[in-house]
């Protein structure tokens, strides 16, 4: 997988959205923190929530898998 990112900002004031970094709907670039490398958009996520983005969710377009909200 591209390197994931998460943005900063919650979507809908719920989750902290992870993205691919080729993501239409990626936030823009104040909004992103960059997660490293992972293996796939569900290791992305798990790392993120515990690492200060408790409310961490995949994108439903890049992410789909590891999408639940």
């Amino acid at each position: 997988m591209p390197y994931p990112i998460i943005n900063k900002e919650k979507t809908d004031g719920h989750w902290n959205e992870v993205h691919t970094t080729t993501c239409t709907y990626k936030p823009s670039y104040q909004n992103q923190h960059d997660l490293g490398w992972h293996a796939d958009e569900i290791d992305a996520v798990a790392f993120a929530k515990k690492n200060g983005y408790p409310d961490a969710d995949g994108c439903y377009y890049c992410c789909e898998r590891a999408h639940r909200g």
